[in-house]
């Protein structure tokens, strides 16, 4: 099973990658996304 997130460059969204690592995901993918004025990545996530 897979699930993605977005962590934004002021730190909204790792809060939810916490609770998920915690839970077992596993991280299998990131892809930085550069922003006019901000970057952001992509998180890729998997748990068997």
């Amino acid at each position: 099973m897979q699930t993605s997130l977005i962590i934004e460059s002021n730190g909204s969204g790792k809060d939810k990658l916490d609770d998920l690592l915690a839970d077992g995901w596993v991280v299998v993918s990131v892809t930085a996304n550069h922003g006019r004025s901000y970057n952001d990545f992509l998180v890729i996530l998997e748990k068997n």
